[in-house]
């Protein structure tokens, strides 16, 4: 699992710069002189590179460099998907604020959008459909492939790209388009979620025996141990998307992912450095990454990650590897109230004992007290998990376009999955297993076996420890929204953030906000599509 087996150099190299045009599913491209179809495919290359190309829509927003789109309408820096689905995933929770003027920034801070255009709304939607829409083209060629093509393969690592998509859409909205290489459609209908789920969850299975087994894949790509990390997170969620619960699926899942060899990562802290592909010590924890390279893979994706969480005028005091600061995303008093401290009544961060919180406070205040916009420096604790330092303190090669993997699904999320699985009463675990998996982080947060936790732990406050405990592991990691969701608390005036409702002390707001509208982009050229309920057509 070397991170340089993943060529980036090639996906900068060639084809399929489509459009997604999403109500046009028969893509074409912004380039009339680029090819497509079966003149894009033609020898061995072309199909290797077509396939690094779907990998690539997570990282990349064109094959321009930062500055290109693969779609037209959307802008190349703001629109990475890695960047829109982890503003949506975070910004819109508990844990994270954005300090920006802009108007879609106030909505998804204040979970006040509507259904007229959101740029990371957009960008997600159209994105995730633009995978899809390789994919089918992929799939349509692939049967042609030479015969040193592995096809099999190839179409399993495609199909499982396709199901990644079609999972993020099915969390984020519920009902999108259905459309794949054997029932195309200019103006494709939508698939109910319950319906969703039942499809990806039989494309996984189909697709699984034809992956390499766990590890044994080039590190970025999918192996089995990823479908089935995919997997347990659909079936921990299962109750939202379908109405039934499957947690005694969910528990088995995580048990052939830990079957597979991965372990916590020696050091929780370089899980999120600049070689954290390259990092023995980290990349044994990760399961599955979105992989950038600060020379051959620049995007706004991981950079804007990175550089907007950061101000220049901060830089001085604690090095992160890179050349500008945004002054945008910054943690909650709600993320703060997580961690332990020597003095809990008057945190501070160079007094935190959970070393997962990593945080910086100078010149600021726990609270978001009196603005969300223009506060960054002041209100509410920088938050440094992500950098563009090495673990041996050495920069990343660039300091735009950071060299740090994002880890989209790892061991620590597994055993997580799996203690909330069976304390909520899933079958085929025990809690034997659940208490020693969470003692396992918290022994590594806290570097000591003082902290730990009990079986009764896992089920009090209505599972809310466990909540608490990914907050603490996982916080902007992009799983924050969809974990409230299903506790029932993203929407609910119980529970309450800065801002949430746009009220700066938060406040309930309506269910609908459980979803994000179908963009009217794709809704004004398929009549085929309804909106999600709540919001105007």
């Amino acid at each position: 699992m070397k991170k340089r087996n993943y060529i980036f150099a090639s996906m900068a190299a060639a084809l399929l710069s489509l459009s997604s045009c999403v109500g046009d599913l028969d893509v074409q491209p912004l380039d009339p002189t680029v090819s497509t179809g079966d003149r894009v495919y033609s020898d061995a290359d072309s199909y290797k590179k077509g396939l690094l190309k779907i990998y690539s829509v997570w990282a990349l927003s064109g094959q321009d460099g930062a500055g290109g789109s693969d779609i037209s309408g959307l802008d190349a820096g703001n629109t990475a998907l890695l960047r829109c689905w982890f503003t949506l995933q975070e910004q819109t929770t508990d844990e994270m604020k954005n300090a920006w003027p802009d108007a879609w920034c106030k909505d998804v801070n204040g979970l006040t959008w509507g259904s007229t255009q959101n740029e990371p709304i957009e960008g997600v939607y159209q994105r995730c459909m633009f995978v899809v829409a390789l994919v089918n083209e992929f799939l349509k060629n692939i049967p042609n492939a030479p015969a040193e093509i592995d096809q099999a393969r190839f179409s399993a690592e495609a199909r499982f790209c396709r199901a990644l998509a079609y999972y993020t859409l099915m969390d984020m909205f519920a009902i999108p388009p259905f459309i794949t290489e054997q029932n195309y459609s200019i103006n494709p209908s939508q698939i109910e979620r319950k319906d969703l789920f039942a499809w990806i969850e039989g494309e996984l299975g189909e697709v699984k025996s034809a992956l390499p087994v766990a590890r044994q894949a080039d590190y970025g790509r999918a192996d089995q141990a990823t479908v089935d990390a995919l997997l347990a997170r659909m079936f921990l969620n299962a109750q939202v998307y379908t109405g039934t619960e499957r947690y005694s699926d969910c528990i088995e899942a995580c048990k052939r992912v830990v079957a597979g060899g991965y372990q916590l990562a020696d050091n929780y802290a370089e899980l999120f450095m600049a070689d954290n592909g390259e990092n023995a010590n980290a990349n044994k924890e990760i399961i599955f990454p979105v992989c950038f390279d600060g020379n051959s893979t620049q995007s706004y994706g991981m950079g804007a990650i990175i550089l907007g969480s950061r101000s220049a005028s901060e830089f001085g005091n604690v090095p992160a590897g890179i050349g500008g600061g945004w002054d945008g995303f910054r943690g909650t008093q709600n993320l703060v109230a997580l961690f332990d401290f020597r003095n809990n009544d008057e945190p501070k961060a160079s007094e935190i004992l959970d070393k997962r919180g990593i945080f910086y406070d100078e010149n600021r205040s726990v609270d978001i007290t009196t603005s969300v916009s223009g506060t960054f420096t002041t209100e509410g604790w920088a938050v440094y998990k992500y950098t563009n330092l090495k673990s041996n303190g050495e920069a990343g090669s660039n300091p735009t376009f950071p060299d740090t993997d994002f880890p989209m699904f790892r061991l620590a999320d597994i055993y997580l999955m799996y203690a909330e699985a069976v304390a909520r009463g899933g079958q085929g675990g025990d809690m034997a297993t659940a208490v020693n998996y969470i003692n396992a982080l918290r022994e590594r947060a806290y570097g000591d076996k003082l902290h730990g936790i009990t079986e009764s732990w896992l089920k009090e406050n209505n599972y809310r420890n466990i909540l608490d405990e990914r907050g603490r592991e996982m916080y902007w990691e992009g799983t924050r929204r969809t974990d409230l969701i299903r506790y029932g608390l993203f929407t609910s005036a119980s529970y309450l953030w800065p801002f949430k409702g746009g009220v700066m002390t938060g406040v309930g707001v309506d269910e609908r906000y459980n979803l994000f509208p179908i963009p009217a982009t794709d809704l004004s050229v398929n009549g085929n599509l309804q909106q999600n309920e709540g919001y105007k057509k």
